[in-house]
Order: structure tokens, then sequence, then C-alpha cells
């Protein structure tokens, strides 16, 4: 279904409200000390839930909001200061897609895609990270955003009922 207004938030403000989004905009930022290691090796980010999440609930403004202040631990803690418009971007137009009618999986791929315009040449360029740095980083980022997209997408159908 397609929403009229993309942008609005879609949700009365009280504090119910107001607590949700303080925890969606600073779970990531908890999130992001969290790395999963698969038996290959692979290092899964745990943040991206929290943005997708946001995006689904409150849509894009919601996911940008999780997606920059979420991200501050990251940029602190890499001196990447870059980091927290890229997941911006992933937030808000994960959200964007999703009020399109897209279906999360992939929303959430097609929001990475214009992720990666901003990710790979400030990484590359600002950062200083090498090619093959960047390369795992972007296997390792979808493969996270994937399984976050399947869990938030699960869970952001009770969370919708709670809300008012």
């Amino acid at each position: 279904m397609l929403k009229s207004n993309v942008l609005s938030l879609e949700l009365p403000w009280n504090r119910k409200t107001v607590g949700v989004i303080m925890m969606l905009v600073f779970l990531p930022n908890i999130l992001s000390m969290v790395n999963l290691t698969t038996p290959g090796g692979v290092k899964l980010h745990t943040f991206q839930v929290a943005i997708f999440l946001a995006a689904s609930l409150l849509g894009p403004l919601g996911g940008l909001l999780s997606g920059l202040v979420g991200s501050l631990f990251s940029a602190l803690s890499l001196s990447n200061p870059y980091i927290m418009i890229g997941n911006g971007i992933l937030g808000f137009f994960t959200g964007w897609f999703l009020r399109r009618g897209i279906r999360p999986i992939f929303a959430v791929w097609l929001a990475f895609c214009l992720q990666l315009l901003w990710l790979v040449p400030t990484d590359y360029f600002l950062a200083g990270l090498s090619g093959s740095f960047i390369q795992n980083l972007v296997l390792m980022l979808f493969l996270s955003n994937t399984l976050w997209a399947v869990v938030a997408a699960r869970l952001s159908g009770p969370l919708k009922r709670w809300l008012p």
C-alpha cells in the first residue's frame, strides 16, 4: 500500500512514541559494540536491526535519525565520521522504500545500494581504507543487512500493534 505522505511520522506524539524513538535512535550505539563471528570468520554487525526497525516503524525520518545518531559510537571509535552519514542514508532510504510498498528485504537491499554510493568513495578516498578491505566490508555488510532485515521485518509487526 502506497502512503500519501512518505516522509511523515504518522504516529501521535506521546510518551510511548517518544520512548520508542529514543530507544531506536540510541540502541544502535549499544549494538555497534557487538559483532557476531560466524564459523567462517565473517563478523556480522548487529546495529542495523535497530535502524531497520526505526525505518519500518517510524518511516524515513526515523530511519535517518537512527542511522545518524545510532552511529555515533562507531564513528568516534573508528575515527570515521562518514559512517554516520552512510548509516543515515541506509535508514532513510530503507524507510522510504518501505513506505513506497517495497518488501522489507528488497527495501534494505536498495537502500544498501544507495549507501554504497557514499560508503565506497568516502572509505577509500577520505578514510584511507584499502580496496580489499572495502570489498570484504561490503560483503559483510550485505550479509548483516540481509539477516537483520529479516529479523526487523518479523519484529515490526508486533511492535506496530503495540504502538498507538
